[in-house]
């Protein structure tokens, strides 16, 4: 039973007048179910206001931008770290320029090179495939299963003698299955790199995502949970991976605790500049303490659309393996075919819901930097069939009753064109 409470997280209520819906496909020339567009997926920017500004302002008024040194230093990125790191459940975060950053560095630490290879998921974002092989390193391609994860049960068939890491992706906010990975991982003696980019706040059996392998990687670009427009970080508990990830982040420099570098911590490093700025370390300092909020949010937000869609003839959805460990950044659908997925989110579209083919429907092997790299289709036939009958509804933190019920209506009305 639903409560006011929980419609109260959902915003304004519709207003009680009802109109008869159009049967006839807005993309057929029917009348869309909305024409107002829905607010975009920017869970944490939407949110964004005087608090943000104001940290932002004190950054700019010290002229210290440059997180180790200034006029007037603050310390706006090593106060976030330092929060992050809490929050997230681990002992050491560090602050870098991006999620693609943070990947990178975490790759490196655990020492991914030339001759390397590491196994990823199929279906992700590109960097996930590109920043292995910017490390001289051999992405190998794991299949996926309904959850739109990596299949565990294909796993350690790809286990080669020259598998160094595994990077499960935690994708659209839903935690993949580490019960099953880390066991595997441990037996082979292979580094864990969770990629928590679109899952910040995520947890899986209790603990956050991120704090169970090695390494965990988050992204802060302005679709993300919690943002800056830029920025991610890297996680861990292990002080030697830290000690190379911050030296790896800063040209091989280590200035804690102080500001100046030190060459001599540890084993010389090439690093690379891969730093935080104030301005973001201050912006993200405010959105962390935005993050159960918009986690409420999304997750009554999906709550709310998933009561709903369940049973809609032709519609399957993604499985969620821990529902209360789930981010809530999406709701991913299946349709029953390729074509019918791509029909459906051309109408979808004209009635004014803003669904998507995430990654063009198609495996990370299949994006043309990968196939002028040489890699072809077949790798992962499953994970090809699951990606091309995929549907991807977006969902945020501003999100009232009647943009839900606008998104059930136009959602229902697709498939029961298309399905019966």
């Amino acid at each position: 039973m639903k409560t006011r409470a929980h419609y109260h997280e959902l915003g304004t209520p519709p207003a009680k007048a009802r109109t008869r819906l159009d049967p006839t496909l807005a993309i057929d020339g029917g009348t869309p179910v909305r024409t107002k567009p829905l607010p975009g997926p920017y869970p944490g920017a939407l949110l964004m206001g005087r608090e943000e500004e104001r940290a932002a302002l004190e950054v700019i008024r010290s002229r210290s931008l440059f997180r180790y040194y200034g006029p007037a230093p603050l310390g706006k990125v090593l106060a976030f770290e330092t929060a992050f790191a809490a929050r997230m459940g681990s002992r050491f975060a560090l602050g870098v320029s991006s999620g693609t950053s943070a990947l990178r560095i975490a790759l490196m630490a655990t020492g991914v090179g030339r001759g390397d290879e590491v196994l990823v998921p199929a279906f992700s974002y590109i960097a996930t495939a590109h920043e292995v092989l910017a490390c001289g390193a051999t992405p190998v391609f794991v299949e996926i299963d309904d959850t739109m994860l990596l299949d565990p049960s294909d796993l350690e068939g790809k286990i080669g003698p020259a598998a160094k890491a595994i990077t499960p992706v935690h994708l659209f906010g839903s935690p993949a299955d580490m019960d099953r990975i880390l066991p595997i991982a441990k037996a082979h003696g292979l580094r864990v790199i969770e990629d928590c980019a679109q899952s910040c706040g995520a947890t899986w059996r209790g603990r956050p995502v991120g704090s169970l392998g090695d390494l965990g990687i988050f992204s802060f670009q302005l679709n993300k949970l919690i943002t800056a427009g830029e920025g991610g970080a890297v996680i861990t508990s292990d002080p030697e991976l830290h000690d190379r990830a911050v030296r790896l982040h800063d040209h091989g420099n280590y200035r804690f605790p102080g500001n100046l570098p030190n060459p001599h911590k540890g084993a010389p490093i090439f690093g690379e500049n891969h730093r935080m700025s104030e301005l973001a370390g201050a912006i993200l300092g405010v959105q962390l303490g935005r993050l159960d909020d918009i986690l409420r949010r999304t997750r009554a937000a999906k709550r709310f659309l998933v009561d709903r869609l369940s049973g809609v003839k032709g519609l399957t959805l993604a499985r969620v393996l821990d529902a209360e460990g789930d981010a809530a950044a999406a709701v991913m659908m299946l349709a029953e075919t390729p074509a019918l997925a791509k029909r459906i989110v051309a109408a979808l579209q004209a009635e004014g819901i803003r669904a998507i083919q995430q990654y063009n429907g198609m495996p990370l092997y299949a994006y043309p930097q990968m196939v002028a790299a040489g890699y072809r289709a077949g790798q992962c036939p499953r994970s090809e069939a699951l990606a091309a009958r995929s549907i991807m509804l977006g969902l945020t933190s501003t999100f009232t009753k009647k943009d839900l019920c606008d998104i059930v209506k136009g959602i229902r009305k697709v498939f029961k064109a298309y399905c019966g």
